[in-house]
């Protein structure tokens, strides 16, 4: 899987997430999701938005342990209304398995 991914939102638009460690998850604002790729195809199985990405950290441990080949992605945003607005988007675009709008 690329360091990089393009997420659809139901829009249209497209999301860029690069990947990240959990451990490296920054106390800045964002979204971020947890996916595998399975023939060449992405499965987004989570997907949420924080005020600070590392308070994410228990439930995208949690998500990673369950799914071995899965890979973190972040997406930095600082403006709550646009993180907001993509969240919404991209979860309607992708139904992820699992999503939390507001993980703070």
């Amino acid at each position: 899987m690329s360091d990089f991914v393009d997420v659809p939102g139901a829009s249209g638009a497209h999301y860029r997430f690069r990947r990240a460690a959990p451990a490296e998850l920054p106390p800045t604002a964002g979204n971020l999701l947890v996916a595998t790729c399975q023939t060449g195809r992405l499965k987004v199985l989570f997907c949420g938005a924080a005020r600070s990405l590392s308070r994410a950290a228990p439930v995208v441990s949690e998500t990673l342990k369950a799914n071995r080949s899965a890979k973190l992605f972040v997406r930095l945003n600082v403006a709550r209304t646009t993180r907001e607005a993509e969240h919404a988007d991209i979860v309607a675009g992708v139904s992820p398995a699992a999503e939390a709008g507001d993980l703070d």
